[in-house]
């Protein structure tokens, strides 16, 4: 089993890693590129589609390493992912419109939740329920499929963050299927695993071979992820293994604390100014960070460490709580922990202003502030002072 293990997410690694340059070099033969406007954060024309090179390496390695006795249902959750690709490809080529791409996620989601059985069945006592029927469990599992779907595509605006949050949960998911014998998943959640190493390798150091992964690849990610959450909390709920975890809808928030607590915020936000949940902006947690003068890099380490903690914070509350008050305070601990990120970037816009002083900034040590040089004219040349 490790063996198979280590040679799924070379394989993986290897076919995203030997794929994306070709791909880059048509993409700059036929001018497939991001565009960078007043909404973007990337100042350079990018390729955008590294999601052709994920869907690749995590499709063919699965294929290859996957157990001869297969579920069925995973029959369902590759025909949700070549739909996720195709649109996304679509998307990230010709431009198409938001309903369109929605409605596809829908036919994925039912596709999934109605044929697969990815359902939601069991809460674990969450707001005191327990088994879900059929006529709440399907409903409620389409509705988080297409939000989490949209909220791993709406993270995804610098380099590193969506591919850094969806490599930390596929690990974490896929060495929990690979100890409980589920193999075929954690099959799965390796091979992209792998995937993710190797565009995250163009991604952030790609130097002329750097590249985006699109519509594409978001659009992947998030179903994937989504099924695996979903299976996750399901097998886990019947489960005898020693690895059994009590509270696993609460790692399941805490794995995906940024997408879910970033895509509420943004939502809220839009609905309160009167506009679209879906019409873009500038409110996103990387958003933030990016105005705190943090690099790509440096914002997408922060948000991939945030999600560690929560984990971390997750798992000691479990101990001393019941899932509902755990629940309850991680989702309040994501949101004051926002509100100090917020502070701290209007205090170092403040400070560029020369609002307030550099020690007035030191409320929240979250980021650096860096002060400006001052320069005087000595004989002529300017000398920093």
């Amino acid at each position: 089993m490790t063996i198979s293990l280590f040679f799924n997410i070379i394989t993986s690694f290897i076919l995203t890693y030997v794929v994306i340059p070709p791909i880059v070099k048509v993409s700059n033969v036929k001018n497939l590129m991001d565009v960078p406007d007043h909404r973007k954060l990337n100042k350079a024309v990018v390729p955008t589609l590294g999601g052709i090179a994920i869907f690749i390496g995590l499709n063919l390695s699965s294929l290859l390493f996957m157990p001869t006795e297969t579920a069925v249902e995973l029959r369902f959750l590759f025909a949700a992912i070549i739909l996720m690709f195709f649109i996304g490809l679509k998307d990230d080529i010709l431009i198409i419109s938001a309903k369109k791409k929605f409605a596809v996620q829908i036919i994925a989601a039912a596709i999934l939740v109605v044929l697969g059985k990815y359902q939601i069945t069991e809460l674990y006592g969450l707001f005191g329920i327990h088994h879900l029927i059929p006529a709440i469990s399907i409903p409620l599992s389409i509705l988080i499929f297409l939000f989490l779907i949209n909220a791993i595509n709406l993270i995804d605006g610098i380099d590193g963050l969506a591919s850094g949050i969806t490599l930390l949960v596929s690990s974490c998911l896929g060495v929990w299927f690979y100890m409980t014998g589920n193999i075929a998943y954690g099959v799965i959640c390796t091979a992209l695993a792998g995937s993710l190493l190797a565009f995250l390798r163009f991604n952030l150091w790609g130097g002329k071979n750097k590249i985006f992964m699109g519509d594409t690849g978001s659009l992947i990610l998030g179903v994937v992820v989504s099924a695996m959450i979903i299976k996750f909390i399901h097998l886990n709920s019947i489960s005898t293994s020693e690895f059994r975890i009590e509270q696993a809808p609460l790692l399941a928030l805490s794995l995906l604390i940024i997408p879910i607590t970033d895509t509420l915020r943004v939502f809220t936000i839009r609905i309160y100014n009167k506009k679209s949940p879906f019409s873009p902006d500038m409110n996103h947690l990387h958003h933030l960070l990016i105005k705190s003068r943090l690099t790509h890099i440096q914002a997408s380490s922060f948000l991939v460490a945030y999600t560690v903690f929560f984990i971390m914070l997750a798992s000691t509350l479990s101990l001393y709580f019941n899932i509902t008050v755990s629940f309850v305070l991680v989702i309040i601990a994501s949101y004051a922990t926002v509100g100090l990120m917020h502070l701290k970037m209007r205090k170092i816009h403040a400070f560029e202003n020369g609002e307030i002083n550099s020690n007035q900034i030191k409320i929240i040590n979250l980021f650096p502030a860096k002060e400006k040089p001052v320069y005087s004219l000595v004989n002529g040349r300017k000398k920093r002072i």
